[in-house]
């Protein structure tokens, strides 16, 4: 092998090596390259197939956001389920300021909403759209024709949020019984506030895609768990409803009284038919004054005077202490009944029956058939009508009135409330007594509510009290005989509440009102009333009128009985009720259409009234009770802490109205403040 052959054979093996090298490196970096395809492929696969879900939630919720679903309210319908409250839709704009700056439309925008609202302040729309936010709610309503308008136009960053509003087509109709919702939508007043948890519903979150700044709601997605709320049925009839507030205005008319209530009942039951209160409001609106919030048939309480006197002759009776053939001698108009207090007679009298001293009223003989029973005795009766004691209605705030223990009545307090003084109740406790003679001796407790249904129109199960027996049978229907005395007889002092055609029992209440100052009763303050059942010998309806200081006369027999009677002639007729003579009422049609669309169209609404925002100021006590207008609840605690006062808080919210005006307050004075909550 010559030299060149030797170099080329050393130059040959290197390179042959180099290759064999190079060779294995290939197969090294394709085997790592195949194998990253095959990782890749893998991934892709795993992200499209196995994990599709979960990366397509991931996107999802990058483009969607949750709301909040309101649940709509649950109706309130009286017992022939005619609505008295109920929640529309109205429409909100809901502005994402952030994308309409960015794409320089705050002009178009502001244009449109101007159009729909001509009224409405540019500054306004201006000082919203400079917020650096991606919601903002404006303050305007929208019906469903301009929010078409508002939708056509297409704007972005622009959409529309329905609202629900609580709406009283009735007005008037029944406002202390229903009460009102607050801004929030929470009731506080009446069966909206007693019965908020079952009206209520529960709310949920739900999805909903935002694109250029609108809300779209999704297609498919699941019930995110909305409920609404169940309907409440009162055993209001709104006829006879619509009757008792006409009525009272036409006593508030002629005798101009700080106060009124009717109320009218089923005895055989104790559903509440009808429940007026003067003054009042209109629940669509801000209120006036504090005392048109108050529910007078339930929440004021009065001494209930003669009324009284059927339950004294009702118990005597039952116990055997007196017959109901006794008489008794009235003692010629005044009795001395201890060494320092006597007992006086409007009429003087010799001897009277029972049936007659119910007739006349005397208190004189009807303290003698008290004196048959005695203290303890006449408490427990007086307790066995319920008395003294809370009703169970379903409306807030009711009074259990004031009864004491018969242990702390002396002599002479004994004697008054025999005949309805030195106690107090409030007229739905009074009228739920009456309706013990009229229903043969049992008492029913008085309900406002007949029925309650789920949004499946199931029945709601309600805890009830049981009726329970007072009196025999025997003893309602002689007392309730007895008191047709008191209206049929030339003697008897109800004669104005007669009722045309039928037989009517009940008792007249002249009661002399308390001196708030040095104790004593007032000399020409008086609180008059009547109650009555009708017709006597088979009640239907048991009603009871109340005033509170009357102007220009104070008998109940003139203030009270007249409403009774025009009341019960409309009631007897509404229902058909048979006459004495066997002849059933038939309602005149021009009437019933007149009656119909009053009922359909309501009432006169009342005037606004703006609360100041909370935190407005923190005022002195050092010149007594300040303004609380403006101030929370645990601000006026507060207030009320310091000058030791007995605070009664209605409503929740800000204070926006108190019933003691601003300056010098006695400690231990009762001061009721309202609070709403601004919208």
């Amino acid at each position: 092998m010559n030299l060149l052959t030797r170099s080329r054979a050393l130059v040959m093996r290197p390179m042959a090596s180099d290759l064999a090298a190079v060779q294995r490196r290939s197969w090294l970096v394709g085997g790592v390259l195949l194998l990253a395809l095959v990782g890749l492929g893998l991934r892709a696969w795993a992200v499209g197939v196995v994990r599709h879900d979960e990366y397509a939630e991931q996107g999802n919720r990058q483009q969607l956001r949750s709301y909040k679903v309101k649940a709509s309210r649950g109706d309130v319908v009286d017992r022939s389920y005619i609505s008295l409250a109920v929640t529309d839709r109205v429409h909100k704009i809901v502005l994402n300021p952030r994308l309409i700056t960015a794409q320089g439309r705050e002009g178009d925008v502001i244009a449109k909403i101007l159009e729909l609202f001509p009224d409405e302040d540019p500054e306004y729309l201006r000082e919203e759209l400079a917020y650096d936010k991606a919601y903002r709610r404006l303050r305007m309503e929208l019906d469903d024709p301009r929010a078409e308008s508002l939708s056509a136009a297409n704007l972005p960053g622009v959409s529309l949020e329905p609202v629900p509003q609580r709406v009283y087509p009735r007005k008037l109709l029944a406002a202390h019984v229903l009460g009102r919702v607050n801004a929030q939508g929470k009731g506080n007043l009446g069966i909206e506030y007693g019965l908020d948890e079952l009206l209520r519903g529960r709310d949920a979150m739900s999805p909903a895609y935002f694109a250029r700044g609108k809300k779209l709601l999704i297609e498919g997605f699941p019930d995110p768990g909305v409920s609404r709320g169940n309907t409440v049925v009162l055993t209001i009839d709104s006829a006879i409803q619509a009757m008792a507030e006409e009525e009272i205005n036409t006593l508030v008319e002629n005798w101009t009284p700080v106060s009124a209530s009717v109320v009218v009942m089923d005895p055989r039951n104790g559903e509440v038919l009808a429940m007026a209160s003067r003054p009042t409001f209109d629940p669509n609106h801000r209120i006036d004054t504090l005392e048109q919030t108050v529910n007078q048939a339930v929440q004021a309480d009065f001494e209930p005077g003669s009324t009284i006197k059927a339950i004294t002759v009702a118990a005597a009776l039952e116990q055997g202490t007196i017959r109901k053939d006794q008489s008794f001698f009235c003692e010629n108009g005044k009795w001395q009944y201890t060494d320092e207090h006597a007992i006086k007679d409007t009429k003087r009298s010799e001897w009277l029956s029972v049936t007659d001293i119910l007739a006349v009223s005397s208190n004189i003989c009807t303290t003698k058939i008290y004196d048959t029973l005695h203290k303890e005795n006449m408490y427990k009766w007086v307790r066995r009508f319920h008395f003294g004691e809370r009703p169970a209605i379903e409306l807030p705030g009711a009074t259990k009135g004031i009864l004491l223990p018969w242990q702390e009545w002396s002599d002479i307090k004994g004697a008054n409330i025999s005949f309805g003084q030195g106690m107090t109740a409030s007229p739905l406790q009074v009228a739920a007594a009456f309706s013990v003679l009229a229903n043969e001796g049992v008492y029913n407790p008085p309900t406002i509510v007949k029925q309650v249904i789920d949004a499946e129109g199931n029945p709601v199960e309600l805890e009830r009290p049981e009726p329970e027996r007072v009196v025999r049978i025997s003893t309602a229907k002689t007392v309730l005989e007895m008191l047709e005395s008191v209206v049929h007889t030339r003697k008897g002092t109800g004669r104005n509440a007669a009722i045309e055609g039928y037989r009517v029992a009940g008792k007249t209440s002249t009661a002399q009102k308390a001196n708030r100052e040095g104790g004593g009763y007032a000399e020409h303050d008086y609180f008059a009333s009547f109650v009555g059942a009708v017709p006597a010998r088979d009640p239907r309806v048991v009603i009871l009128v109340s005033v509170d200081s009357p102007q220009g006369g104070h008998y109940g027999n003139e203030v009270a009985a007249p409403t009774f009677s025009r009341l019960g002639t409309r009631i007897m007729t509404h229902l058909g009720v048979e006459r004495e003579d066997g002849t059933r009422p038939s309602p005149d049609p021009i009437q019933l259409m007149a009656d119909n669309t009053r009922l359909l169209e309501g009432f006169t609404p009342t005037t606004d009234v703006e609360p100041r925002l909370p935190g407005q100021r923190r005022p002195s006590v050092s010149g007594g009770l300040p303004d609380l207008t403006g101030l929370t609840l645990a601000e006026v605690i507060d207030v009320a802490e310091q000058l030791d006062l007995e605070l009664r808080p209605r409503g929740t919210g800000i204070a926006v109205m108190q019933s003691h005006p601003p300056g010098p307050v006695d400690r231990g004075a009762v001061v009721e403040v309202l609070f709403e909550t601004p919208s």
